[in-house]
């Protein structure tokens, strides 16, 4: 049986996980660079989606 704090730490775990798998998957980003995104910036889905943009355009920038 796992201690109260032990299943906090999971449940924390999980859901720090589905922040990155959204912000990857709303962003068309790889999901570490959503990870660093989230670390820098903070759970603003505002901020990190104008966050991943300027990745994405930059990206696309230098690819031409």
């Amino acid at each position: 049986m796992t201690s109260h704090g032990e299943a906090s730490k999971d449940d924390n775990e999980r859901e720090n996980a589905e922040r990155v798998r959204d912000l990857a998957e709303r962003a068309g980003i790889p999901s570490g660079l959503a990870l660093a995104l989230i670390l820098k910036y903070g759970n603003d889905p505002v901020v990190l989606d104008r966050e991943a943009a300027k990745l994405k355009r930059d990206a696309y920038k230098s690819d031409r």
